[in-house]
């Protein structure tokens, strides 16, 4: 029972496939990184030789008591929290991509110091961080789909809510793209409108990326 008092803990079951011994599927029984596991039941183990009795410091789970996980990186997620694995891979992006030029932030961000990224950061001073990342391979890596069509997907959902979807990784593609959609394919500035909508993108990044 001592699982049970112990943070993050959790019980991972895996399937293998007979023939290659790879893992083919997952199940997952715990609750959010840091907290203790979800109660495991008053259901006592038993012996595996039935004329031993109990063994109580174990508990027997049932099947449809663990969650089903669908790859690996789902995995990494519920175990270690989804934008934890996402800035951890960030950080990793970063440190394979040529030392930036500019203000010594940059380099302190580059290298994990995320709270570097200053308070006052908008839309107009954020070029430089947004290309701090190479957003097409990470969409490339993450999702595999179109930029331009996800670039236009996660805009029209800010224009409609006022707020941009997902997570760190997901708002510094969306910045890295609408940069590049406004210095290299548009002839114009932004509106007013349009510029309270990129500074916010900009405000929601050091925010997810601080959390």
């Amino acid at each position: 029972m001592e699982l049970a008092i112990k943070p993050s803990g959790c019980i991972i079951w895996m399937t293998y496939d007979p023939l290659t011994l790879r893992p083919v599927s997952w199940r997952f029984f715990g609750s959010d990184p840091g907290e203790r596991i979800k109660p495991l039941g008053a259901r006592i183990g038993k012996h595996s030789r039935g004329d031993r009795g109990f063994r109580p410091d174990q508990r027997i789970i049932k099947a449809r008591d663990f969650e089903k996980v669908g790859s690996v990186e789902e995995l990494v997620d519920r175990l270690f929290g989804r934008e934890d694995h996402e800035i951890a891979s960030l950080l990793t992006h970063m440190a394979q991509r040529p030392e930036p030029d500019g203000e010594p932030w940059l380099h302190m961000v580059r290298e994990g110091r995320i709270g570097a990224i200053p308070q006052n950061s908008d839309w107009e001073s954020s070029g430089e961080l947004a290309h701090l990342i190479d957003g097409y391979a990470l969409l490339e890596q993450a999702r595999g789909c179109d930029p331009a069509i996800f670039a236009d997907e996660v805009l029209s959902v800010a224009i409609q809510t006022g707020s941009w979807p997902g997570g760190p990784r997901d708002l510094w593609i969306a910045l890295f793209l609408e940069h590049r959609r406004w210095r290299l394919a548009s002839p114009h500035e932004p509106d007013a409108a349009q510029r309270a909508l990129l500074d916010t993108l900009v405000r929601q990044l050091r925010e997810a990326l601080a959390s």
